[in-house]
């Protein structure tokens, strides 16, 4: 698909930048997020939302052209010059349109790649069971999970079944199979797909976001009937992640939920997209592995002392990979303290930096 000629020129700007973002909204001229903060591009004239639905339109088929009308938004993705893939969000404000585009690069990273800890890429080999990556929105959860599936088709014959909305990163086959499935073109909605994936003969199911009752209850009974399942989560911590998981659910159903959370779960993957000294970014992050001592604290509803867990229990806490970026000079201190929901372990220097 052709780019509009304009949006081809901005996305080009946002490449040669290495930003990550370009937001169009009425009455403004487009912005540009790099390095976390937004810049105007002061040559190009401010847009207007017929203008902005015009470019939009340009870059949905029919189907989804038809979604934006009636729903008023729509995401989807597109790849740029066989250098990008794009995933963008169309949607109205005030009446009028605007629209928010976010660069994905072509070729999914290696983990190894993304400075993660080896023990991840342990994670994914063989186990049943359930892998959550959490973070907010920004924090890099789609290149991580990308990441994942592609070390497993680096290494594994087996069959990975992607559930997205959209789909980001294009997967080639390697010693895996991937079949890729984008909520609303290839299924209806993401319940659908969590109820028909089990048929679809998967040994990896990889859930792109999930976290309302009915996505979580099928993850967490697909986990459990020997499934390896890989899912992301909009959450700011590891703790916050479980709480999630079993507090969006009545009370009537929780001791349920914490059973197969328990039985399931085989790591929390917390992560955060810092600034790094002299521009550019960096991924600090916490993984909270499923030990026994973890799973005791989920069954037993005593989630308050998973963090005296952590650390006692040798796993990695986001202030000491913050710790460990401070101390080989990725970052500043100062970055580490605002970043850091404990900033005294940071400053006393208590905890050894773990990676």
């Amino acid at each position: 698909m052709a780019v509009e000629a304009r949006l081809d020129a901005w996305l080009s700007v946002l490449h040669d930048l290495g930003g990550s973002d370009l937001l169009l909204t009425d009455g403004s001229k487009p912005l540009l997020r790099v390095d976390g903060g937004l810049r105007r591009l002061e040559a190009v004239e401010a847009l207007t939302g017929e203008e902005i639905e015009a470019i939009a339109r340009t870059q949905i088929d029919d189907q989804y052209g038809d979604r934006l009308h009636l729903g008023r938004e729509v995401e989807f993705s597109f790849t740029w010059r066989d250098i990008d893939r794009v995933r963008a969000s169309a949607f109205y404000q005030r009446t009028t349109c605007s629209l928010a585009l976010r660069r994905i690069p072509l070729v999914a990273s290696e983990l190894a790649e993304l400075g993660l800890p080896d023990a991840v890429a342990g994670l994914l080999s063989g186990r049943s069971g359930l892998i959550v990556v959490t973070g907010q929105t920004g924090s890099g959860k789609s290149t991580t999970l990308a990441a994942m599936v592609e070390e497993i088709n680096r290494t594994e014959a087996c069959h990975i079944v992607t559930l997205e909305d959209p789909i980001e990163f294009v997967h080639s086959n390697r010693r895996a199979v991937i079949s890729q499935r984008e909520i609303g073109t290839d299924t209806r909605s993401m319940a659908t797909a969590l109820r028909a994936v089990r048929r679809e003969d998967p040994d990896v199911i990889v859930v792109g976001e999930f976290g309302d009752p009915e996505s979580i209850a099928a993850v967490l009974d697909l986990a459990e009937t020997g499934h390896r399942v890989i899912a992301s989560l909009g959450v700011n911590d590891s703790a916050s992640c479980l709480a999630r998981l079993i507090d969006v659910f009545p009370r009537w159903r929780r001791d349920q939920i914490r059973v197969q959370l328990a039985g399931t779960l085989l790591a929390v993957l917390y992560q955060r997209i810092v600034r790094r000294r002299g521009g550019g970014s960096a991924l600090a992050h916490e993984l909270l592995l499923g030990l026994p001592a973890v799973r005791r604290l989920i069954r037993d509803d005593m989630l308050a002392h998973l963090r005296q867990t952590m650390v006692e229990g040798g796993m990695v806490t986001l202030e000491q990979s913050l710790g460990g970026l401070v101390e080989t000079g990725v970052i500043d201190l100062q970055t580490a303290l605002d970043m850091s929901l404990y900033p005294q372990e940071l400053v006393s220097g208590s905890l050894m930096a773990g990676t």
